[in-house]
């Protein structure tokens, strides 16, 4: 068997010319049938992405139903169930690791709960995720106290939602870079370019989010629309993906 590389990143691995292993179907075990922790993925990041889908659309006021305290709760439970699905997937990347082959197939292998897998894009993706949610965490809890100032505000809400977003889009980067050289994963065709692909756009929109979310003594109802909506059309691309995450086959 010998590793094949895209720069110092392990995609997959080959045995006699042949694709044995790639890095994101060991990482998800599509050729398994347990794919429990996988599931469990899926699931928490599908009621994550609902309460942020929900307490988007409770925001446009169609419905003036519910305080601002209240919605800023409801983002905050979405962003717990985020943390929850992003810190599984990093187990997952780190425990179904394919620069580790070795650990994997041991009778005995130790399970990690932390460590460095600075070779694997799968790794790469899933870690800086979870520190997006966790940075969404701050955010989401710290908008909770509405009497902030617009200073603190910008401090502990907008700008760890903005330093959030950028870790997510560089996680869809590198989600992309893991499946770049898999000649299996067909455009419009498989599943798993779906999933990649629509977590590209709901990072994307969650980007827009955060920019035009800043505070400021000049801030324009329509900027706060934009910021609203996009959270909102990201918070369903991120579903979407998650729910088909739980039929993601090799």
């Amino acid at each position: 068997m010998y590793y094949k590389k895209l720069g110092p990143f392990v995609s997959h691995v080959m045995k006699h010319g042949v694709i044995c292993y790639t890095s994101r179907e060991l990482r998800k075990s599509l050729f398994s049938s347990d794919r429990f922790i996988s599931l469990w993925i899926a699931t928490l990041f599908m009621i994550g992405s609902f309460w942020f889908a929900f307490a988007s659309f409770l925001s446009l006021n169609i419905l003036p139903l519910f305080s601002s305290f209240t919605l800023s709760l409801f983002y905050f439970i979405g962003s717990i169930f985020f943390t929850s699905a992003a810190y599984l997937q990093y187990l997952e990347s780190i425990n179904n690791d394919i620069t580790h082959l070795a650990h994997i197939y041991a009778k005995h292998s130790v399970w990690f709960w932390w460590r460095l897998r600075p070779y694997n894009m799968g790794y790469i993706s899933s870690t800086t995720q979870f520190i997006g949610t966790l940075l969404f965490n701050i955010s989401t809890f710290s908008a909770i106290f509405v009497s902030l100032s617009i200073e603190m505000e910008n401090l502990l809400v907008w700008l760890p939602n903005l330093l959030g977003s950028i870790l997510f889009l560089t996680s869809s980067f590198f989600g992309y870079l893991e499946i770049y050289h898999d000649k299996k994963i067909k455009i419009f065709r498989s599943i798993t370019w779906w999933i990649i692909w629509i977590n590209i756009f709901g990072s994307v929109f969650f980007q827009i989010s955060a920019l035009y979310s800043r505070y400021s003594e000049h801030t324009t109802a329509m900027a706060l629309l934009i910021a609203t909506v996009t959270t909102l059309l990201g918070a369903l691309c991120f579903f979407s993906a998650a729910l088909l995450l739980r039929y993601e086959k090799a």
